[in-house]
């Protein structure tokens, strides 16, 4: 018997803060069989539910979808904007309690739902108990009063921004004479369309890949191709996998103290010294974490991130060159590191 795998990634999309919230927040998903095969092009039913509560509280709202996947098994849905089967989606107070949602499907394109999960809804949503009062608003970050809400993935970066083959969309920052993505990778898909191996979402949970990106291997960054002149890798049209020499310019432009320059301030993403992040440089890094390849356990997560560069170490043909960040540490650090490992990619551009 076939078993279908949904693959989450929820997402928001800020129209202005000033603006009239819309009802409404974006979903998106990549249906796949037992098999890992993406379900291409292929007629689904789709059913929501906003429990309250617990992940098995009441269900304050559903609604249905009939929708077809794309050429690579994507779908895309305006949550609140189905077809209602329970409540109001404009009523439901996102202020009162703590929110879940729950995912079914029919991969036949029926009414005959498979329960695909609950996940809570951490922040997404609460932009629209914002509406009537004021909030500020920094990167991804609400801050109501003295509280603060970080909407994973939810805004529109500013600034210049790029697209994966995907569709993901990524903010870009200049520091010195380099243009790096101010966020981690998370395509799963090479710019020529193939499928990226060897890839990983913290704790196999698909709902990190919005916060802290994707973990690669080396060769799968690389694409199994490196030069001694720029490697594209796994990067969008445009860019390329950072070689060692560029992370040293980077640093060299930075200075001293670097490190926390370069990470975001926000106690969400690093677990002890966020108070000395400045994020000055704009580059925004999260402890992302790694995958480790012997007992394939993911560590480090807040504590620590590595970005692969495209410089293999010529000493150890199993090793190559990556930047290290720590939580409580302010200085950039160049090692050599399994390729086996799953490490976060940067961009940055060509």
């Amino acid at each position: 018997m076939k078993k279908t795998f949904l693959f989450l990634a929820l997402s928001l999309i800020i129209l202005g803060l000033s603006a009239q919230v819309p009802q409404s927040f974006k979903y998106q998903a990549v249906a796949r069989d037992n098999n890992n095969a993406p379900l291409k092009n292929k007629r689904l039913g789709l059913k929501v539910e906003i429990r309250q509560g617990t992940l098995s509280g009441h269900a304050v709202y559903s609604e249905t979808f009939d929708i077809t996947s794309n050429n690579i098994g994507i779908f895309s849905v305006d949550i609140g904007k189905g077809t209602p089967v329970k409540g109001s989606f404009t009523d439901i107070d996102w202020g009162s309690s703590t929110h879940f949602l729950n995912i079914a499907i029919d991969v036949k394109g029926g009414t005959h739902y498979k329960d695909m999960g609950t996940t809570q809804l951490l922040s997404v949503p609460y932009s629209l108990y914002t509406a009537s009062i004021y909030v500020k608003y920094s990167n991804d970050t609400l801050y109501i009063g003295n509280q603060y809400v970080v909407i994973s993935g939810g805004s529109t970066p500013s600034g210049n921004t790029i697209a994966d083959y995907d569709g993901n969309v990524y903010g870009t920052v200049k520091i010195g004479g380099q243009v790096w993505m101010s966020e981690n990778l998370r395509s799963l898909h090479y710019a020529d369309g193939s499928v990226i191996d060897s890839i990983w979402v913290y704790n196999n949970n698909e709902s990190n890949a919005t916060v802290w990106g994707r973990l690669y291997s080396w060769k799968a960054a690389t694409h199994g191709v490196t030069s001694s002149g720029r490697t594209q890798g796994a990067c969008p049209n445009g860019f390329h996998l950072p070689s060692q020499s560029e992370f040293e310019q980077l640093k060299t432009f930075i200075g001293s103290g670097s490190a926390w320059k370069l990470k975001e301030k926000n106690v969400a993403y690093w677990e002890a010294f966020y108070g000395k992040n400045t994020n000055e440089s704009g580059f925004s890094a999260r402890g992302a974490g790694d995958r480790e390849p012997l007992y394939h356990n993911f560590e480090n997560l807040k504590k620590l991130t590595w970005f692969w560069s495209s410089t293999g170490n010529s000493g150890n043909k199993n090793a190559a060159h990556s930047l290290k960040i720590y939580d409580n540490f302010g200085s950039l650090i160049i090692s050599s590191d399994n390729k086996k490992k799953g490490f976060s990619i940067r961009c940055i551009k060509d």
